[in-house]
């Protein structure tokens, strides 16, 4: 993809000093707040802050932020996005991480992070990998992460796959570019802001494990309906983006199968189990669910289908677009103009992102 003559580096303050941010949204998870805190609190790396913003939340999450050395933001409730864009424009720091209330970080988290924008200072963004655990904290599972070719741009069409936003640090200065969180986004916000960046900057995943996603009934994507209609809006705002250049297409069109794929199956399996436990009520909930979520697996395969027809037309027409030398400067040397020949049938027309 093209990208920004902005370079990160040019503007920050020298990587081992930089102050990090660590933004805590917190609605109706006050129960976990003090554990997200208290990971932050033990990080092997010191020089941040910690800003909770109580999105309106009717429980005691002002209390529980006042156990503890916090910059405490209490706004009328705003949704996730609109608690994120706060914390972001009352922060201080260099660079950013956004954590769930519900969630936690690992205690080398914010070091490797640092770390690792020590080797790659271009970054807009570098992410690590996750680890599941349940209500009360203990490890539930871990996965490898799938490997990537290097064109993160394509990765991310795909599929998320940084899975979660607390993996993620941000060098400040992306945020002053691309603007901040959607908030017309009720779900996928971070995954809009991720496809945003990388579109135009380049980022990096490093290896380590650098956050813990806290699975409860609770969880946002336990909403199959809206995740999947939110990964559908967010898809689809890329397409003026990718519609010239046949493989971004493919990987848009394996996207829309990935979405539908993981959270129609993630639906069907809450409906076996619970029809298998006995669960009549929360069967009958899940066939509800099911039926809302029919269209928009339907539309999910036709944006689909009209996406591979169409990178399939466009391949031919790339393929016959013919190259007229006697349109060339005159005094342009043979060997001029076969070099001009070669480079114009091999360039992409989305410069490549440098890594």
């Amino acid at each position: 993809m093209q990208e920004s003559n902005a370079n990160f580096c040019d503007t920050q303050t020298p990587i081992k000093n930089g102050k990090i941010s660590v933004i805590i949204p917190c609605f109706k998870q006050a129960h976990y707040l003090g554990d997200a805190i208290s990971s932050v609190l033990t990080q092997s790396y010191k020089n941040f802050e910690i800003i909770v913003v109580d999105d309106g939340s009717p429980d005691n999450t002002q209390e529980v932020a006042s156990l503890y050395s916090t910059n405490y933001i209490y706004q009328e409730n705003q949704g996730l996005s609109g608690a994120r864009n706060t914390g972001l424009q009352e922060s201080k720091g260099e660079y950013l991480v956004f954590l769930d209330a519900d969630d936690r970080l690992t205690p080398n988290a914010l070091e490797d992070g640092l770390n690792c924008f020590r080797s790659h200072p271009h970054c807009a963004f570098v992410s690590g990998h996750h680890r599941y655990i349940n209500i009360d904290g203990s490890l539930l599972n871990e996965h490898p992460p799938e490997p990537i070719d290097g064109d993160y741009y394509m990765a991310l069409l795909r599929r998320n796959y940084i899975g979660m936003h607390a993996t993620v640090m941000y060098q400040r200065s992306v945020f002053d570019v691309v603007g901040g969180f959607d908030t017309s986004l009720k779900s996928c916000e971070d995954y809009d802001l991720y496809l945003r960046i990388v579109s135009r900057f380049p980022v990096y995943r490093h290896h380590n494990v650098t956050a813990e996603y806290r699975w409860h009934d609770s969880n946002m994507t336990h909403n199959s309906s809206r995740m999947l209609n939110a990964g559908l809006t967010v898809l689809r705002s890329q397409w003026p983006q990718i519609q010239k250049t046949p493989h971004y297409v493919r990987a848009y069109c394996a996207g829309l199968r990935f979405w539908r794929t993981y959270f129609g199956q993630q639906l069907i399996d809450r409906t076996v189990n619970s029809f298998m436990s006995g669960e009549i009520t929360q069967t009958i909930k899940s066939l509800e669910q099911i039926l809302k979520f029919l269209p928009l697996w339907l539309l999910s395969v036709w944006l689909e289908l009209q996406g591979l027809f169409y990178a399939i037309i466009l391949k031919l027409k790339l393929q016959k677009t013919p190259i007229h030398l006697e349109e060339m400067h005159p005094n342009e040397s043979a060997v001029d103009k076969l070099k001009l020949v070669n480079k114009t049938v091999t360039k992409p027309l989305l410069n490549p992102k440098s890594k």
